[in-house]
C-alpha cells in the first residue's frame, strides 16, 4: 500500500500526465514508468515500468539533439548544474519521434568520492506543441522569406505587421509602416470583403515611383483574442504590366514606320466610327486611303532600302501633319490611313489632306547620293448616317482611292457619304 505523502505526488503525477523517471549511475540503467513507456510504444505491465540501459536510451535519442542533451547531464552528473532541463526527441516502436521534456536533480551522491549515484525527475510528453510550433515556425519563416510582399492590418486596416518584401515594396522600414492605414499606399479604396482573385492596385513608393500589384485581400477573426484582422498579399506584377504593354505596342506597331499597324488602326477607327453612332452623327470625322505612287518603281530603281526610306519620310509626314487625336495607321505596303474627327462645325474635310498632297509634291528623299521624289494619290470621304459599319465608310474611301489612281494619280478624289 502506497505511502499518503507518496500517494498524493503519485497521483498529482497522474493528474499533470507526468510520467517519472530514475537513473542509477552506477549500474548505468534507467527507470522509466508505465505513461513514459505508453508514449513510446514499449510494453509494461500495468502499474509497472521498464527499465532500460543508459545505452539502450541513448539509442533512441534523436541525433541532433543528443549533443545538446548529454551536455546538460554531464553538467549535472558533476555538479556545475543543480538542475536538469531538455526537451529532445526519442524514436518510437513504430519508427516516429516523439518530443519529451525533462527535468529533474542528482538526488544522491557518494559520500567519499562525490560521485552521482541517483538521479530523479519527471518527464512531460510535449509533442503536440513541439509539431505546432513547429508549424507555426515553418508558416512564420515562410511568410518572413517569402518574396511576395504580406502585410497584415487590424480591424481598421492599420498597419501592424509587414515582411521584408513589403518593405522593399513601400520602400520604407517596418517601424514607419506601423500605425499607417494601408490605403494612404494603395490607390484604390478597402477591400470589404476577400477577394478571391487579384485585384490590380498602385502602391506609391516613398522615391514617388508607382509599382503596380495584384492585391488578394484575407480576412480573419483571432481565436484567441476575438479580434478582427486582415491579411493583404501584394504581388508585384510592374515588370509583367511592363513587358505586356510593350508586347501589346509592339503587335500594335508597325516596326519600319513606327505608326499604329491595320490592326491597330482598325481597332481605334471602329471605336471612333462607334462614338459618333451614339452621338447620332452629331460627331464627324473624315476618313481617307492614301497610297504611294509606282512604289514598286521606287524599289525597282534604288532598292528596297530606299523604299524603306521613302515609307519612313512618308509618316514623319504624317505624324507632322495631323493632331494626336487623329488617327493615322500603315495598313499594308504602301498604303495608309487616317481618320481625322472634325471638331468645327463647318470643317472642310479635305483640307488638311489637300495640304499633304502639297508637301508631298514637294518632297526630295535623300539615299546613297540620289534624291528621291515621290507623290501619293488620296481618297476622302465622311461617315454618314447611312454608313452600318466603318468597313462601309472604308470601302468608300477606297473607291475614291481607285477613282485617284485611275485619273492619273497624285490627286485627291472626294466622295460624299451618300455616293
Amino acid at each position: 500500500m502506497m505511502e499518503p505523502t507518496f500517494e498524493r505526488a503519485f497521483w498529482a503525477l497522474a493528474a499533470a500526465d507526468l510520467a517519472l523517471w530514475q537513473l542509477d549511475f552506477p549500474t548505468e540503467r534507467a527507470m522509466l514508468d508505465e505513461r513514459w513507456a505508453q508514449w513510446v510504444g514499449l510494453p509494461a505491465q500495468k502499474g509497472e515500468g521498464i527499465t532500460l540501459t543508459f545505452a539502450a536510451w541513448r539509442a533512441r535519442v534523436h541525433p541532433i539533439d543528443w549533443p545538446r542533451v548529454r551536455k546538460s547531464l554531464i553538467a549535472l552528473v558533476k555538479g556545475t548544474s543543480d538542475y536538469y532541463c531538455e526537451r529532445y526527441r526519442i524514436r518510437t516502436e513504430r519508427g516516429g519521434w516523439c518530443w519529451l521534456e525533462d527535468r529533474g536533480r542528482i538526488t544522491q551522491r557518494d559520500e567519499q568520492t562525490g560521485r552521482a549515484r541517483i538521479g530523479i525527475g519527471v518527464c512531460r510528453n510535449v509533442t503536440d506543441e513541439m509539431e505546432q510550433a513547429a508549424w507555426k515556425e515553418l508558416l512564420s519563416e515562410a511568410v518572413i522569406r517569402s518574396p511576395v510582399a504580406t502585410v497584415i492590418c487590424d480591424a481598421e486596416d492599420r498597419i501592424i505587421w509587414v515582411n521584408p518584401a513589403a518593405e522593399q515594396l513601400f520602400a520604407r522600414q517596418a517601424a514607419d509602416l506601423f500605425g499607417q492605414f494601408i490605403h494612404r499606399f494603395l490607390e484604390t479604396g478597402a477591400a470589404t470583403t476577400g477577394e478571391k482573385r487579384g485585384a490590380l492596385v498602385a502602391v506609391h513608393t516613398q522615391d514617388g515611383t508607382t509599382r503596380w500589384v495584384e492585391r488578394i485581400v484575407t480576412p480573419f477573426t483571432s481565436s484567441l483574442s476575438h479580434e478582427r484582422f486582415s491579411v493583404y498579399v501584394l504581388h508585384d506584377i510592374t515588370e509583367r504590366i511592363a513587358l505586356e504593354q510593350q508586347l501589346r505596342q509592339l503587335a500594335l506597331t508597325d516596326v519600319l514606320t513606327g505608326l499604329p499597324n491595320r490592326r491597330a488602326f482598325m481597332e481605334r477607327a471602329e471605336a471612333l466610327f462607334a462614338r459618333i453612332v451614339r452621338s447620332a452623327f452629331h460627331e464627324r470625322a473624315a476618313v481617307a486611303l492614301i497610297d504611294l505612287d509606282h512604289f514598286k518603281r521606287i524599289n525597282d530603281t534604288f532598292g528596297h532600302s530606299a523604299g524603306d526610306a521613302v515609307l519612313r519620310d512618308f509618316a514623319d509626314l504624317l505624324r507632322a501633319n495631323f493632331r494626336t487625336m487623329d488617327e493615322v495607321g500603315r495598313l499594308g505596303g504602301e498604303e495608309f490611313g487616317v481618320v481625322m474627327p472634325l471638331v468645327v462645325l463647318h470643317d472642310r474635310p479635305t483640307s488638311a489632306f489637300e495640304r499633304l498632297l502639297r508637301e508631298v509634291r514637294l518632297r526630295r528623299v535623300t539615299f546613297s547620293g540620289h534624291h528621291i521624289q515621290y507623290t501619293c494619290s488620296i481618297g476622302v470621304t465622311e461617315v454618314g448616317p447611312s454608313d452600318r459599319a466603318f468597313d462601309d465608310v472604308l470601302a468608300r474611301a477606297d473607291r475614291a482611292l481607285y477613282q485617284a489612281k485611275a485619273e492619273g494619280r497624285n490627286r485627291l478624289i472626294w466622295l460624299a457619304a451618300d455616293e
